[in-house]
């Protein structure tokens, strides 16, 4: 529902049409200075529009910046808000990165490096094993050696008539 103000300013601007122009010029009997209030409104707003057109604004950003102060000048100080940078590094971030390439650092240290003790075990077993060869006939003797500079183990068998030919070495 619109006040009686708000009906003026649009019958004042020609806004109204139709059953609410008929409406509204039917409650205007108990306003008789309406009508002449509308008069002089549309007759300064006739005035205005020509002798007074609007100057140029020669800088407008000097414009807007002295309006700008004066707005900022006319608002109450409020004490500044505490501000934290934002950094993409932050003691959090930097923390969890340094854990994670720590252990990426340890994973490919493992993956690529290879690990000598376990080959060095392997082999120890592998020499253990020739060492100890024996066999059950006593007809047959097991000689090993050692190569440095070929790094090979050697194990001669003595005594053996032949080896068949489907037998598969290990």
């Amino acid at each position: 529902m619109k006040t009686f103000e708000e009906k003026f300013t649009a019958w004042v601007d020609g806004r109204l049409s139709g059953p609410e122009l008929a409406a509204f010029e039917r409650d205007l009997h108990a306003h008789p200075e309406a009508v002449a209030e509308k008069q002089g409104a549309l007759e300064l707003g006739k005035l205005l529009r020509i002798h007074l057109p609007a100057a140029p604004l020669r800088n407008a950003d000097f414009f807007n910046h002295q309006l700008l102060q004066q707005i900022r000048a006319a608002e109450p100080a409020t004490a500044p808000a505490l501000v934290h940078p934002v950094s993409f590094w932050s003691l959090r971030r930097m923390a969890f990165s340094g854990a994670f390439l720590l252990l990426l650092s340890t994973l490919l240290y493992f993956a690529a490096v290879p690990n000598t003790r376990r080959e060095v075990k392997h082999n120890q077993q592998y020499v253990e094993n020739i060492l100890n060869a024996r066999s059950d006939d006593p007809a047959i003797t097991a000689t090993s050696f050692h190569s440095k500079e070929n790094n090979v183990n050697v194990l001669w068998l003595d005594g053996l008539s032949y080896m068949p030919r489907d037998h598969k070495l290990k």
